[in-house]
């Protein structure tokens, strides 16, 4: 059976409570896919990441060579955030996993996305 507290016991905890820093889990976690998906599905190369054990995004690799020339041909790796209404903020693409993480990351820490 639960029992409610008096004030005079909560009110100082709650205080107390109120002046320690909101700790920020930071971990993002890569894991590797584990279903097909689009455009060209590779397990060795598409992760779905992770934060507080639920899917928030996704990196993978594709490979452009006889697809598109250019601008696109340098940028192979590609990362979103999922369930994030203006995508333009929340998705971009670079040479290497290392800079899609760091992409991942940086979108995430300037309060573009939330990870809730």
């Amino acid at each position: 059976m639960l029992r409610r507290l008096p004030d005079h016991v909560v009110a100082p905890l709650l205080r107390a409570l109120m002046t320690l820093p909101r700790p920020r889990t930071s971990q993002l976690i890569l894991r590797r896919a584990e279903d097909g998906r689009r455009p060209s599905w590779d397990a060795t190369t598409d992760y779905d990441v992770l934060f507080r054990d639920r899917r928030v995004g996704r990196i993978w690799h594709f490979d452009y060579a006889g697809k598109t020339g250019g601008e696109m041909a340098r940028h192979l790796w590609h990362w979103y955030w999922r369930d994030v209404e203006d995508r333009a903020d929340a998705e971009g693409h670079t040479h290497s996993l290392e800079h899609a993480m760091q992409g991942f990351r940086a979108a995430r820490d300037a309060g573009q996305v939330r990870s809730a």
